[in-house]
């Protein structure tokens, strides 16, 4: 699981940003093994859970953007962003710290049942988008 600031945001610097601005997050779910590929599948589903809702109230199933041996994931389009990003809007109010977002990641079956994994990862918040507006008395 790789979560960054969205592309987007003015002022993110490597894993650091301001709450209110958006996060993308990039899930890759590989299966090696050296049964016959008819016997399992692969990574098909991911749900991310998030901070602000206590990591249950509300989840974003992911969109499998590629298939195969090493699926991946991604947060579908928001309708929410002006530039129809992949990303999830932190609340303006998350306090300054870790941002970290939970990822579980099911549907791989094998003869056995089915394997699952809870992965995450973490931007963190130093401020809010406030601080990127500025307003001054006009001349």
């Amino acid at each position: 699981m790789n979560l960054q600031p969205d592309d987007k945001v003015p002022t993110a610097r490597n894993k650091g940003m301001k709450s209110g601005y958006g996060v993308k997050n990039t899930v890759t779910a590989s299966g090696y093994t050296s049964a016959p590929s008819s016997h399992y599948t692969y990574g098909q589903t991911a749900v991310s859970y998030f901070p602000e809702f206590a990591y249950g109230t509300y989840w974003r199933l992911l969109d499998r953007t590629s298939s195969g041996q090493t699926a991946k994931f991604q947060f579908a389009e928001n309708i929410y962003s002006t530039y129809g990003r992949r990303a999830h809007f932190s609340p303006v109010w998350f306090p300054d710290g870790s941002y970290t977002v939970n990822t579980y990641v099911l549907d791989m079956w094998t003869p056995a049942g089915m394997l699952c994994a809870n992965i995450s990862d973490s931007v963190f918040i130093s401020g809010s988008l406030y601080d990127d507006w500025h307003i001054a008395p006009g001349k």
